[in-house]
């Protein structure tokens, strides 16, 4: 797997020195590259905080720091996209984001992608989907 960061993202740059080795021995076989660039303010009428599409995974700056996440958090979000990215998940899937999360977790960051999803419920941004939150957090928090 190769992970490329052509904006030079500081933080992208931190999770792939963090993560790398470990993504790819989890993932020996993996001849994907997955390529990481900034959402910008104009691209996301959504505000979406981190969002993949295909093989990138856009990061919003702006959402991030209105969400507040710390840069652990950040990689637990990450890590959450390349979960999506490399178990092959589908939106319909019953189980794509409790896989996606799992990634999260394999690699250390469970407790913050906890940190993560409360962060979502409690800006009330996505009401929606609050009780499939809240299910990721105990699915999450049995993983720990």
């Amino acid at each position: 797997m190769q992970l490329l960061n052509p904006c030079r993202l500081p933080v992208v740059d931190a999770f792939i020195r963090c993560y790398a080795k470990p993504l790819n021995e989890l993932f020996p076989d993996c001849d994907t590259t997955i390529t990481f660039s900034p959402l910008t303010e104009q691209d996301n009428q959504y505000r979406d905080i981190i969002v993949r599409l295909n093989k990138t995974i856009y990061l919003s700056d702006k959402e991030i720091g209105a969400l507040g996440l710390t840069d652990p958090e950040l990689f637990a979000a990450i890590a959450h996209e390349l979960g999506h990215i490399l178990y092959h998940t589908h939106p319909w899937a019953y189980d794509a984001e409790e896989r996606a999360d799992g990634l999260a977790a394999e690699l250390g960051l469970g407790t913050q992608m906890i940190n993560v999803i409360e962060k979502i419920i409690y800006c009330r941004r996505f009401r929606h989907i609050t009780s499939a939150l809240v299910k990721r957090i105990q699915y999450l928090s049995h993983l720990a």
